[in-house]
């Protein structure tokens, strides 16, 4: 009798906890609707349309971020299951198994701390996302709102930034560097610490080469593998006095929208 009121209990919390998370879900859905977003940067100048974006580019950071985009609903149950696993074994949240959707979610409504209400919130929203965007504005939002570190949001400013040149003339190496930069932005940035970013580059390669289709070449990996921590690019941003005194910590929200009063503390 006292397991089945426990149970009862625990079950009623649960089900009143997630009933919480989709109100709120919904009254920020509301307040910032998805398309306004999407409306508002692409407003602004340096928002880049997909099809200016050489495909290449979208294809690495579709293979970084989220190989089977164009599949999923946005949520992968694959992920999702392995991310389960993890933190249950862990006993705390390291791994969220999200999708580019999710990850536009959390960007665009959500604090970046880590719980599974902040997930459960995310899913809710992303789920919104594809009904009301699309994959194809949810990716371009997604890669125009995207942060590569030193304060720099979007591919765009992140091409002028590290390499000074428009992203339709960026090479092969600059493309694949602005592709692995968001999963590090500030411990592994490129220019603040260039031997942490080799170690992150050269660990994900294989995405590019043994994942099916391969998106480079074994003589073009080579190429990529030869350029060491000194020489990640010739023309990579040098070290200067901004990039030497910003300070390297994760925003807590995408500021590319500016404040918002109502972030939730999930």
């Amino acid at each position: 009798m006292i397991i089945k009121k426990t149970v009862g209990v625990v079950l009623a919390a649960a089900l009143a906890g997630f009933a919480g998370v989709s109100c709120y879900a919904l009254f920020l859905l509301k307040k910032r609707p998805p398309l306004s977003l999407y409306e508002s940067r692409r407003a602004q100048p340096d928002f880049l349309p997909l099809e200016k974006i050489p495909p290449k580019q979208i294809l690495l950071i579709l293979r970084q971020e989220d190989r089977v985009f164009y599949e999923h609903p946005g949520y992968n149950m694959k992920l999702i299951r392995r991310a389960w696993k993890t933190n249950l074994r862990e006993k705390r949240f390291v791994r969220g198994g999200s999708t580019i959707t999710q990850q536009l979610a959390k960007n665009l409504y959500l604090r970046f701390t880590k719980s599974f209400r902040r997930k459960a919130a995310e899913l809710l929203i992303a789920l919104a996302l594809e009904h009301e965007l699309g994959k194809d504005r949810i990716l371009e939002l997604y890669v125009n709102i995207l942060y590569f570190g030193n304060g720099v949001y979007g591919i765009s400013d992140a091409a002028g930034f590290y390499f000074g040149k428009d992203v339709s003339a960026l090479s092969l190496n600059q493309m694949i560097m602005l592709s692995l930069l968001p999963q590090a932005p500030t411990a592994g940035n490129p220019i603040q610490h260039p031997e942490v970013f080799e170690r992150l580059r050269n660990r994900n390669l294989y995405l590019l080469t043994q994942r099916e289709p391969p998106l480079i070449t074994p003589t073009e990996e080579a190429d990529i593998l030869s350029r060491d921590a000194a020489h990640l690019d010739p023309e990579l941003r040098k070290q200067d006095d901004f990039t030497r005194s910003y300070p390297q910590t994760v925003p807590m929200i995408n500021e590319r929208f500016g404040p918002f009063s109502g972030w939730p503390d999930i």
